[in-house]
């Protein structure tokens, strides 16, 4: 996994191996010369030349130095790889492994740089540079763990932001419709055809008999008949018992002779 880095000071100053036996061939030093004289594509070619024909401890762990100088950090991998594989001491390790750990670093695999450095002190406890590279290695990727923490809780509080933001949104726009609507409802003119129903009438046109208002009306109107009849039979019997008294008190006239 690529991580990108910052702020790092890392140290990339390698080791380098050439010290040779007397076996070594005419063809390594003038590598190494090469090397020294910072020709770095010269030396490749010879580290190359020499591993063909025997492919040391040397001439891989230089070739590897000479194609990270070149900035071909994955190729440098394999040939520290292959120089750690034929170290013989702990300290020739060691300094395979740290570099092996800078290569690493800076063709961006923090986690295997990591535990290369790991490797490197385990190696050889003395390796100051190791130390330090594997310490600063560290304390950076938890800087920008936290970095990146940071970075995805704001952006998870701009998401719910926006979210309420357009939840309120369409509230407020629910509410001003259901209040125009509520509006428009009420400016509505009425049809001029459409009188309000008699109080007395239900929805058929006939007399609610729940209408307090002709329930009163209908029992005054009764309770006047009826005491207008009773006026006038009272006054029929006055008058029929006035005439009664007439008549019994009526006298015959005396014979007119």
């Amino acid at each position: 996994m690529k991580m990108r880095l910052f702020g790092i000071l890392i140290l990339i100053t390698l080791s380098v191996s050439l010290g040779y036996s007397q076996a070594d061939t005419k063809l390594l030093r003038s590598a190494d010369d090469a090397y020294i004289a910072e020709q770095y594509d010269d030396a490749e070619l010879l580290y190359r030349k020499a591993r063909q024909a025997e492919s040391s401890l040397q001439a891989n762990f230089n070739l590897g130095n000479a194609t990270f100088q070149q900035e071909r950090y994955e190729e440098a991998v394999d040939h520290y790889t292959n120089a750690i594989n034929k170290t013989k001491s702990n300290e020739t390790s060691s300094d395979a492994y740290y570099n092996l750990g800078n290569a690493y670093f800076q063709f961006q695999k923090p986690e295997e740089a990591i535990e290369a450095y790991k490797q490197a002190i385990r190696k050889n406890p003395n390796n100051d540079e190791a130390k330090y590279n594997l310490a600063v290695l560290k304390e950076s990727l938890k800087q920008q763990q936290q970095q990146e923490q940071q970075q995805q809780q704001q952006n998870q509080d701009g998401e719910s932001g926006e979210e309420n933001e357009e939840n309120n949104e369409q509230q407020e726009n629910q509410e001003e419709g259901e209040q125009e609507e509520q509006e428009g409802e009420e400016s509505q003119p009425q049809d001029p055809n459409e009188e309000k129903q008699d109080s007395t009438q239900n929805q058929d046109g006939e007399p609610s008999a729940f209408d307090s208002t002709r329930l009163e009306k209908q029992t005054l109107d009764s309770l006047d008949a009826a005491k207008l009849l009773q006026i006038i039979q009272s006054e029929e019997q006055k008058v029929q018992e006035k005439l009664r008294k007439y008549n019994s008190n009526r006298k015959k006239p005396d014979k007119d002779w």
